[in-house]
This record gives structure tokens, sequence and C-alpha cells, in this order.
């Protein structure tokens, strides 16, 4: 059994989990597998990006860790993730909202504070998604927490809260666990329906996974890797149109920084 705790509106919440729901979310998945296959198409190369994607330009919040923002447009409104770095060097998942075109930013509020490393700002930027329709926003991201390093996921169910500092996130969900090696992570969501596509931090070469959840992202009922084997892939991005999943990654050696041979893979689900 562990705890994490979370501040949020002056009140402390403590969210605890035990290894044995894990287990029983294991048996669960392999069942949800087992009744709704993903068919996969090849992998293709494409000379340009498969998915482009336009995340509107926004001031820095004060006290962001350097490059670590990301933004999405719903409605009106643009909202914004990144990191916040503690005297400790531990960082804090921040979530704002901004009602003037990302000019200003509404109150900012913690998503997830159970980050336990001492990584400062080299980590990479979480990852957020929103959906007017529904009024949620996504958030999923790296972090090491007590029970280990791996990718998480957490999202508001009422968007419209945000940045006034009384909206409310669900307890993070694992949507995996393991790794030594920051994620680079993406997400998209649509309804009710929802992916992650991540680089899996476990295994002694980077591939490239993806998590489905027809759940808004309570449960992820199904995971998959879908970069090639025996060819190094990072920096997956993911769109979702209907039931067509697009994942786009980079393939290049992991002693290699940047750039790379862009890779395109669709699933339907």
């Amino acid at each position: 059994m562990y705890s994490r705790e979370v501040s949020l509106r002056g009140q402390r919440l403590v969210r605890s989990f035990a290894f044995a729901e894990t287990a029983a979310i294991a048996v669960l998945l392999t069942v949800a597998c087992s009744s709704s296959p993903v068919t996969l198409g090849n992998v293709s190369y494409p000379a340009t990006s498969a998915i482009t994607l336009h995340p509107p330009a926004a001031a820095t919040p004060n006290g962001a860790c350097p490059g670590s923002l990301r933004t999405v447009q719903s409605g009106p409104d643009v909202y914004g993730a990144w990191w916040e770095v503690r005297d400790d060097s531990s960082s804090v998942l921040m979530v704002g909202r901004s009602t003037d075109e990302g000019k200003t930013w509404g109150i900012a509020q913690p998503a997830d504070t159970a980050d336990v490393s001492r990584r400062g700002c080299a980590r990479p930027a979480p990852a957020i998604a929103a959906d007017s329709s529904t009024n949620y926003v996504d958030i999923a991201y790296f972090l090491v927490a007590k029970e280990g390093p791996g990718v998480f996921f957490t999202h508001s169910m009422d968007a419209r809260t945000l940045g006034s500092g009384d909206g409310i996130f669900h307890a993070p969900v694992p949507v995996v666990y393991g790794g030594d090696q920051p994620a680079h992570v993406s997400v998209a969501a649509r309804g009710d329906d929802l992916v992650v596509a991540y680089e899996d931090p476990n295994g002694d070469l980077s591939q490239v996974g993806l998590a489905l959840s027809r759940t808004m992202g309570h449960i992820f009922e199904q995971r998959l890797i879908v970069s090639l084997p025996g060819l190094p892939a990072h920096s997956p991005t993911v769109a979702l149109h209907g039931d067509s999943v697009l994942v786009q990654w980079l393939e290049r050696p992991d002693s290699v920084p940047t750039g790379g041979r862009i890779a395109v893979r669709s699933a339907r689900w």
C-alpha cells in the first residue's frame, strides 16, 4: 500500500492505492483486449509529418520550467500544462486556463504533486488535450512517484473551473510503470475515447507504445507496442479520428538526441 498527497483548494487529499488493485486491473485489461482487438496497419515513412498540431502561442507562466509549457485550444479558451520545480528539485505538474488567448493565465493549480525525483527541469514536457464537446482536459506525463517511475494520466471533467482555483483532477492512472529514463508522451481524446502514445520506459531499446481507453482514461483497456522491433523509436505524436488512431514517431539511434526518420502507423480500434 502506498499513498500520494495532493494539495488542492487548501485541503489535503490522500490517495491510496493497493498493489492488489493493479493485479485486478490487469485481469480486466486482459479480458478487454481479447474482446476488442486493435488492427494495426503497416509502418510507413512519409517525407513530411503526417500529424500537424497547432498549439496556440501563450505566455510562459511564472515559475514554469523553460520549454515545458504545452497548450491546447478548446472553444474560446486556452489550456496549458507545465512543470514547476520545488526547492528539492522535484517537480509539480501545473495546469492553467487562459481566457484571453494565452496572454495571461488564471490561477494555476497542481494536477499531480507526487514526483520525488531530483531532475529539476530536466524532464519531458507533459502532453495535453482538450475536448470542447465534453469539457474535459486530459494530461499525460512521465513522473517518478514513490512507487516508482512511469507514464501517468490525469484529467479534469470540468475544464471551466480551471483557472479559478476550483478545478478538480482525478487521481492519476498509471499508463505504464518502469524505466530509468524519462519518457516523452502524447495524448488525444474525443468524447469518452482517449489514447496515449509514449516512449516505453522498459527494455533496452526505445520503443513507442500505445494505450487506449474507452472510459475517459479511468481504465486503459488495451496497451501495445506500435514501433518495429530493432529500430529505436522516440518522440511519439498521436491523433484520434473516430475509431482510427494515427501514431507518428522518429526512428534514430538511442545515442542520438534529436532528429530521425519519420515513421507512421495507423490503428483501427
